[in-house]
């Protein structure tokens, strides 16, 4: 396109310039001729015009030229209009072109951005007004298809049903005009890991879609195809994730019974904490990994501590006290993330610095780390212990209280407190009791 454009230009400079040199000739040959006619001078002998001969063969050629000049100034002009609507097409194309991409990459970050299910029907309903359409729909193992309030949701739901069927048949994606009553539609097969899972379809009930619409459906359902194959490599490796989870707790568990109903116990209170605290979802899965290992670090203590009835001596305490170190370096080397190895490290840190292994205080201390310390020591309070029996829930929560703020963080602790029914209760100074229960708690864990 560029090269025609500079090959008429050219050609429109030199036929400007003949048509400029002959100007001026002409004009020159005028100005001779009337100079004479007014002088009343003859021209010489010698002077060509006065030959009829050359007189008539030039009016000839000069004639010619000049015809010749507005043939191709005609035929320039001819090309002009057609390069000029070429470059319309082209720009009508690279527009077209411009918002496939453009909502292809809308439907992407939808579909990014939400749920696998509610992402997809936020793209479909977005498609009907994109490409035109009545109807759209993908058709797999269930349905998800969205229609325009102008038209029958089961007329619809007919056609897209069809439609797909053919699509399925034939193994790629269709373009269907002139149906019944003059309704068209698109289809498009969706394939994870090469398998055919589903259908993409839109359906218009009068009147055809364009040519390259069939090339924007293409790209919306590649988007789906991508989403749909990282849902399943994503639910694959929750698979696996919930597997090694399973397999560490029962690890555990065999140096020290009931660790998976109480760390269970424990990432179902932590979770419901972290919600109504306001943490995402993915910060929400976090605090379920974090907190169902928070004591996995407890491989590392001899059986012989971790099954004492006696008070424990401090060169045992200390050992128990390792246990958050040892629980957050078998998660690094799991590879569970640097916020879930903290998570467990700081599991026994308190909110005024006294706790360990860093003696972190307040803010210090991560969230996630700070909420399974109150759902910890809850859980450890309400369960019977070898030298002690098990406390109510209410008891438990008031002496969770009295440490609010101190060992506790009180956010974390009022939202345990509306989980467990307890959302009132004494708050202060812990006595000496109280205090003495939770280090021992503390220490035992």
């Amino acid at each position: 396109m560029t090269t025609d454009i500079k090959r008429v230009v050219r050609r429109e400079g030199q036929l400007n310039l003949i048509s400029y040199t002959m100007i001026i000739a002409l004009v020159a040959l005028a100005g001779v001729l009337l100079f004479s006619l007014l002088a009343n001078v003859e021209l010489p002998d010698w002077w060509l015009l006065n030959n009829e001969i050359v007189r008539t063969a030039a009016t000839g050629l000069l004639l010619m030229l000049i015809l010749y000049l507005v043939d191709q100034h005609g035929r320039l002009r001819k090309e002009l209009v057609g390069i000029h609507a070429d470059l319309e097409q082209a720009k009508c194309d690279v527009q077209a072109a411009y918002d496939r991409l453009s909502f292809s990459h809308h439907a992407a970050e939808l579909m990014a951005s939400l749920t696998a299910d509610t992402g997809l029907d936020q793209v479909l309903l977005e498609s009907l007004p994109h490409f035109g359409a009545d109807a759209a729909a993908v058709v797999g193992d269930d349905v998800h298809l969205f229609s325009t309030e102008t038209i029958s949701h089961a007329d619809a739901h007919r056609a897209i049903m069809k439609v797909a069927l053919d699509a399925v048949r034939a193994g790629k994606a269709l373009s269907v005009a002139g149906a019944e009553n003059g309704a068209s539609a698109l289809a498009v097969p969706l394939r994870v890991e090469g398998q055919l899972k589903s259908v993409c379809c839109l359906w218009r009930q009068e009147g055809e879609f364009a040519e390259d619409q069939l090339e924007g459906l293409q790209l919306v359902a590649r988007i789906i195809e991508m989403s749909m194959e990282n849902r399943d490599l994503l639910e694959g490796l929750r698979a696996q994730l919930e597997g090694t989870l399973t397999a560490l707790a029962h690890l555990v568990e065999l140096r020290s019974p009931d660790y998976v109903r109480d760390s269970s116990a424990v990432a179902d209170n932590a979770v419901s904490v972290g919600l109504l605290m306001g943490m995402s979802e993915r910060e929400l899965a976090g605090v379920r990994i974090a907190a169902t290992l928070h004591d996995v670090g407890m491989l590392d203590v001899p059986t012989s501590i971790l099954g004492a009835t006696r008070p424990l001596t401090i060169e045992e305490t200390l050992t128990v006290q390792r246990h958050c170190a040892s629980g957050a370096q078998i998660v690094k080397n799991a590879r569970f993330g640097a916020e879930i190895e903290q998570a467990v490290l700081a599991h026994h840190e308190k909110m005024d610095g006294t706790g360990y292994p860093a003696g972190l205080r307040g803010d210090q201390i991560p969230l996630t780390a700070r909420i399974i310390a109150v759902c910890d020591a809850y859980s450890a309070l309400t369960s019977p212990r070898p030298y002690r029996q098990a406390l109510s829930s209410e008891k438990a929560m008031s002496e969770i209280r009295r440490a609010s703020g101190t060992a506790y963080d009180h956010t974390a602790v009022d939202a345990l407190a509306q989980i467990v029914g307890h959302s009132s209760g004494r708050t202060g100074s812990l006595d000496t009791e109280a205090a003495a229960l939770l280090e021992q708690v503390s220490c035992s864990r």
